[in-house]
């Protein structure tokens, strides 16, 4: 499937630096992967010109990186990186607790709080895919009360920077279960309008964590 977008006469990469990018975060492209622009323009039925600009972007955002006379690779991801964006992403999460809180209606706690039930469920009798859907499904319901689409589009790009592989080498049952709880205390903070607790939630929710070897 052609994933680019006709603009002007020239092909749009934005779609593409989207697939790739989820590519990426969901391992189909993993760590330590050379991206070949032939297996790429194939994989993706884009032209060398249009792949080439998706790159150069990725790149400029360290998605990819780039060896002269080799190409473009998939890097690792360390645990010093991991928390940095943890970090960034936990900063970015507690400057909304207020709009959240100003915003939040009565549907979609009660969305929350299912969503939140069946992230524990899928704890106990799901896949990791299950989990991942699950645990994703709830933090897209928590930032629909975030009205700044800027905000949400930093969030998500910061949750991406760390693909899905490297988070669950922190996925301990333990820190699953953790998380599990940080999910409710997070509505019960919207619930009673405690901004200041839900920033402590969040960060301990989203902040660094290490990462099992």
């Amino acid at each position: 499937m052609d994933t680019t977008v006709e603009t002007g006469g020239e092909k749009d990469p934005r779609p593409l630096i989207e697939q790739i990018e989820t590519d990426i975060y969901s391992g189909k492209l993993a760590p330590g992967m050379w991206l070949k622009q032939i297996d790429l323009e194939e994989r993706y039925q884009c032209t060398r010109l249009t792949l080439r600009h998706a790159l150069e972007q990725l790149q400029s955002r360290k998605i990819v990186q780039r060896l002269p006379n080799r190409g473009y690779y998939v890097p690792s991801v360390d645990q010093a990186h991991a928390n940095n964006v943890r970090g960034a992403r936990a900063h970015v999460e507690k400057s909304i607790a207020d709009e959240l809180i100003a915003n939040v209606t009565g549907e979609s706690l009660a969305r929350l709080s299912y969503l939140a039930s069946e992230f524990s469920e899928t704890l106990k009798t799901g896949t990791l895919a299950d989990q991942d859907e699950a645990n994703l499904a709830f933090h897209r319901e928590l930032l629909t009360s975030c009205k700044n689409p800027v905000m949400v589009e930093i969030i998500w790009d910061l949750r991406r920077r760390v693909p899905l592989a490297a988070q669950r080498a922190s996925n301990t049952p333990a820190e699953l279960e953790r998380s599990a709880r940080e999910h409710f205390e997070m509505i019960e903070c919207l619930r009673t309008r405690d901004a200041d607790r839900l920033r402590l939630v969040t960060e301990k929710h989203v902040g660094a964590r290490h990462l099992q070897n």
